[in-house]
């Protein structure tokens, strides 16, 4: 059943990744932001990275890949046999928030859809080959600590903001 998933999400994600071409907007005030990362570490590292920088003002919303966790986790579950997402999902899809931060260097296609579908004019993270289709801004990461990577990329971040 989530071979048959899964076949269908990557095959959305082929047909719409093709067709990706739009204007990437750097938002004036940064008041909201989605994560969205493979583990629950991941997720955890950048939310405590958002706080140092942004505050706890900033609305942050979060999903990770899990098939346990029925509230920021994503899996096979919360899609149906043909990749149509649950109603959970449509609403963070509807979502527009300033920026999404994806700190992994390889999503699987369940957040690799978020990714892809959501509302957002500007998606962030690290440089690999599987995410130079996706992302608008990427960082390659020289650093052994995912904090102090994703420090640098937000670092980047309101640099850009700042010249904008």
């Amino acid at each position: 059943m989530e071979f048959v998933k899964k076949y269908f999400i990557k095959k959305k994600i082929q047909r719409t990744s093709t067709s990706l071409a739009r204007k990437i907007i750097i938002p004036n005030e940064i008041t909201s932001i989605a994560i969205i990362a493979n583990t629950e570490e991941e997720l955890r590292d950048c939310e405590e990275m958002i706080a140092v920088n942004f505050g706890k003002a900033v609305k942050i919303l979060t999903y990770y890949f899990s098939k346990t966790d029925l509230e920021t986790g994503i899996s096979s579950k919360d899609f149906n046999l043909f990749g149509q997402p649950n109603e959970r999902i449509e609403r963070f899809l509807e979502e527009k928030v300033n920026f999404i931060l994806a700190p992994s260097l390889n999503l699987n296609p369940y957040l690799l859809y978020l990714l892809i579908h959501s509302k957002t004019d500007l998606k962030v993270g690290f440089w690999s080959t599987e995410n130079k289709n996706f992302l608008d801004l990427m960082l390659d990461q020289k650093e052994n600590s995912l904090k102090r990577n994703i420090q640098n990329l937000l670092d980047y971040l309101i640099k850009i903001k700042a010249a904008c």
